[in-house]
C-alpha cells in the first residue's frame, strides 16, 4: 500500500516544478522536505493519495495523520 502511495506521490511531484521532496519511508509513513509555500497546496493532495491507494473491502478507512515541524522528532 505504501509503495502505491509512494509512486503516485512521484508523479504528481514530478507534474509540476515543485521544491517539495519526498526523502524517505520509515516503516508505515513517509518523510517529506516540504516547501512552505507548497504546504497548502500538497499536504491535502498527498493525504488523499495516501487514504485512496489501495481500496480495502468492506469501505474499512484508511486513516492517515500528517506532521509537519523543523525536523522529524518535532513533526511528531
Amino acid at each position: 500500500m505504501i509503495k502505491i502511495a509512494m509512486i503516485r506521490i512521484d508523479e504528481l511531484l514530478r507534474k509540476k516544478p515543485y521544491l517539495t521532496k519526498m526523502l524517505l519511508q520509515v516503516h508505515d509513513e513517509l518523510v517529506f522536505d516540504l516547501h512552505p509555500d507548497e504546504e497548502s497546496e500538497l499536504i491535502p493532495k498527498i493525504l488523499h493519495i495516501m487514504e485512496t491507494a489501495l481500496p480495502l473491502p468492506h469501505n474499512v478507512p484508511i486513516l492517515v495523520e500528517k506532521g509537519t515541524g523543523k525536523n522529524w522528532l518535532a513533526a511528531h
